[in-house]
């Protein structure tokens, strides 16, 4: 058994990179050589998982068998038993497996992920999940998806308070804050989106050469939100009137938004000098 092999397998556990197709062949390798030590339960966990994503359901059965001789009735290997069925396409068996282990212990994170994942994108998803972050409050990816599923039945502004769950979860996530934009943008709050593009542009700091980068993005954001609110200043918003942006301070915004776009380099700068000129002749 080469260290370095089983190193890297140790490192992939730790950070949760799948690496499925590296890992089927060097999981095989370190157990065909028989000297595995106390690394071997989860090596064989980690295989498991990888041989199912790679389809190789006969590999993955040996080696939830062999866990279950060592390790019977652990809530862990049942889990693979649910995997191994979604992998054969039975989702009412892989359900019941997720449930029955919910029934036993209401905390198991992964036997909720699995029930919210096969529920997607049935409407039972979003009862699940808010059951689930009842509990697990501190999950993003779980609000993430929560936002997802709000913002396909057009619920905006419940989409823009899951958002606002991972702004206080990862509150230098400036990703959300954008996201959280462009939600408000879509739901036509153009003064509400442009507070949340920029605060983003705040976040993301100084200029940025990549045309590329999310900090252009949030700065195409601004800018389109802008001609919107130049062209209806009118138009309904649920941000107080006192702090809304005012039309000097739009203009002002405007100059700087195409002058941060167009400083951005890369491919497609003449595609953005002409949307950009196009966005001012069409006021």
């Amino acid at each position: 058994m080469s260290r370095s092999d089983a190193g890297k397998l140790a490192e992939w556990r730790s950070i949760g990179a799948r690496r499925s197709e590296q890992t089927v062949e060097l999981a095989t390798k370190i157990l065909a050589s028989g000297n595995v030590g106390d690394q071997e339960w989860a090596l064989r966990e980690q295989l498991a998982i990888a041989a199912l994503d790679m389809g190789r359901i006969k590999l993955a059965s040996d080696q939830i068998e062999t866990l279950h001789a060592k390790f019977p009735n652990s809530p862990r290997v049942r889990i693979l038993d649910g995997l191994r069925l979604e992998a054969d396409e039975d989702f009412v068996r892989a359900k019941a497996v997720y449930e029955d282990l919910l029934k036993e212990d209401e905390t198991n994170v992964t036997a909720h992920q699995r029930l919210i994942s096969l529920s997607l994108p049935s409407s039972s998803a979003i009862p699940l999940l808010l059951s689930y972050l009842d509990t697990f409050y501190s999950d993003p990816a779980a609000w993430s998806v929560l936002a997802d599923l709000y913002c396909e039945k057009g619920l905006y502004s419940q989409a823009l308070t899951a958002l606002g769950h991972i702004a206080i979860i990862s509150n230098w996530d400036d990703g959300v804050i954008r996201r959280s934009g462009e939600v408000a943008y879509t739901m036509g709050d153009y003064q509400l989106a442009l507070k949340y593009f920029l605060r983003a542009a705040e976040m993301q700091g100084g200029k940025d050469n990549n045309s590329n980068t999310s900090r252009t993005r949030t700065w195409w954001g601004i800018k389109l939100t802008i001609t919107r609110l130049l062209n209806s200043p009118n138009v309904n918003t649920s941000v107080p009137q006192d702090i809304r942006t005012t039309e000097k301070q739009l203009k002002d915004l405007d100059v700087l938004a195409t002058e941060r776009l167009l400083a951005a380099k890369g491919k497609g700068i003449d595609v953005r000098r002409q949307m950009l000129g196009e966005m001012v002749s069409n006021r």
